[in-house]
């Protein structure tokens, strides 16, 4: 089992743990909780109902193991709250193999880090698929991040400097090391500057795995934050009415430049802190290397490893939320809808776009996506699109406003957050180009089934023509024009068939549904031949 008692001080090598577990960290039943893929609101969703399962289940120790390319900045912020406040102070994130981005976040969250022998965490700067982001914007993202990393550096008595740059591209550190007690320290170009009275060497080389009889020693310089005791009044807040945390250690002086030797550069100012193992290690962030369960059980000594796996419906909802299903769904969606309208049948293109709606936004609402009006918008939508159809036909005004209110509310039922957030506004964006497409391939659909269905028998079959005994042997005609009297011979609800001369043919009503055996004038004739009853 490897790691090494971490308190104030961390001395740096991977060997194998022979002391005693620290108090702090013993635990007799462990519960081992994956993280793996990209961080969403489902993982948040997950996270949430596996530390409640970890609680039943008598832990009193959490391992979140890590293994993301990162996500989404609201989910990750999420998760670092109940990793806080849900979590048991125990709390371990075990970085198997990669913790990027929000995952490095995440682990930065726990109480400690253990890495994987081949791991690698950091990368945690934001990006947008909306491309580049201009300056000011991207300084209002990064700042919940810079503020969240900051905050845990400080309760968990990491560098500073260190941890931010996981996140800023521009920041740029150096490691010194006290010449008296081997302790090292990090320092930006303006500390550097202010201890050297000049600017770093360019010929500084990036740091080297320290000799196994040489090992770093990593001390911040803590002051102690007030003995540890509860926050006074005198204590400021932040804005969530969380005391704010003093910084870990002092700002080295000129007059420290006779303490430290520089060692060289840990990171340059146009790349973002990346750090294997060893690194972790070495720089104060990770406690050990564990590479297996039974390792990770000896290094809590506890009786028992539990793992808590996500349930089969949570990866079934990321599945469906992804965006090629959901696309794959409006367009049913709406290949459903608009063959109900345009043939007569038996109801199960309407069964088949109930199905499909209710998945689009039933999904969101379990991972709490969608809210109270995106269902009101799409209700809505059906209704005035349903009045359009049946009680004032062909004003247009009726139906296009439910169709945009439909849209509105698919589009809102896959966003979450502030909508001047960047973050939300990818959201939005994608969720409408998922909407669009969707739209417009199931438009396709309809239009070349509708055609074909209704000139071929295997159509008829399917839209109940043998439930029309006039119309067997009667041939389908194009001739119809405005003016012509029929006979229906479906009911119109509101489309149907008509008996036109001898012809059978498609129709819908212009208002009213209509009974069989009615007789009808075409009021509109085109793709879709309308009528009315005659009076």
């Amino acid at each position: 089992m490897f790691g090494l008692v971490f308190s104030i001080l961390l001395v740096v090598a991977p060997t194998q743990m022979t002391a005693a577990i620290p108090a702090a960290r013993k635990a007799s039943v462990v519960a081992v909780i994956p993280i793996r893929g990209p961080i969403d609101a489902i993982t948040k969703a997950s996270l949430e109902q596996r530390l409640t399962m970890a609680s039943e289940a008598g832990a009193d120790a959490v391992v979140v193991e890590l293994d993301t390319p990162g996500g989404e900045l609201l989910a990750t912020l999420e998760m670092t709250n109940l990793l806080r406040t849900k979590a048991p102070t125990n709390t371990v994130a075990w970085v198997n193999p990669f913790a990027f981005s929000a995952g490095t976040i995440i682990a930065l969250s726990a109480r400690e880090i253990v890495t994987a022998p081949d791991a690698m965490l950091g990368d945690a700067a934001p990006i947008t698929s909306l491309g580049p982001i201009p300056a000011t914007e991207r300084a209002k993202i990064e700042s919940p991040l810079l503020a969240e990393v900051i905050d845990e550096a400080r309760r968990h008595h990491y560098d500073e400097r260190l941890v931010q740059a996981f996140v800023s591209v521009g920041i740029e550190l150096w490691l010194l090391r006290d010449r008296g007690t081997g302790e090292v320290v990090f320092v930006d170009r303006n500390e550097y500057e202010a201890v050297y009275g000049m600017p770093p060497s360019e010929s500084l080389t990036s740091i080297t795995p320290p000799p196994s009889d040489q090992p770093f020693v990593v001390s911040p310089l803590l002051t102690m934050l007030a003995g540890m005791q509860p926050p006074t009044e005198d204590v400021p807040y932040d804005i969530a009415g969380e005391p704010l945390l003093p910084e870990v250690r002092e700002t080295l002086t000129a007059d420290d430049a006779g303490r430290f030797d520089v060692l060289g550069q840990v990171v340059s100012n146009d790349r973002l802190l990346t750090l294997k193992p060893w690194q972790a290690e070495a720089y104060g962030l990770s406690v050990g290397t564990i590479a297996n369960d039974d390792e990770l059980r000896a290094f809590f000594g506890a009786d028992r490893i539990v793992r808590i796996e996500p349930k089969w419906s949570e990866s079934l909802v990321q599945v469906l939320m992804s965006w090629p299903i959901r696309t794959a769904f409006i367009a049913v969606f709406v290949l459903c809808i608009l063959i109900e309208m345009a043939l007569p049948g038996t109801g199960w293109f309407g069964l088949g776009a109930v199905i499909a709606l209710v998945v689009l936004l039933g999904t969101p609402m379990l991972i709490g996506l969608a809210s109270w009006w995106d269902l009101a918008a799409v209700l809505a939508g059906i209704i005035l699109i349903g009045v359009e159809i049946l009680v004032v036909p062909g004003t247009l005004i009726a139906g296009m406003l439910g169709a945009l209110l439909l849209l509105l509310g698919l589009v809102g039922s896959a966003v979450s957050g502030d909508l001047s957030s960047t973050a939300t506004q990818e959201q939005l964006v994608r969720g409408g180009l998922i909407v669009l497409v969707g739209v417009a391939v199931g438009w396709i659909l309809a239009w070349m089934l509708i055609k074909r269905l209704g000139g071929i028998q295997a159509g008829r079959g399917i839209v109940l023509v043998e439930a029309v005994g006039q119309s067997e042997g009667r041939p389908q005609s194009p001739d119809s024009r405005i003016g012509d009297v029929g006979i229906t011979l479906t009911d119109l609800r509101p489309s149907g068939r008509i008996d036109l001369d001898g012809h059978a043919i498609d129709a819908v009503c212009s208002g009213r549904w209509i009974e069989t055996g009615t007789k009808v004038r075409i009021t509109r004739d085109g793709l879709v031949v309308e009528v009315e009853p005659c009076e």
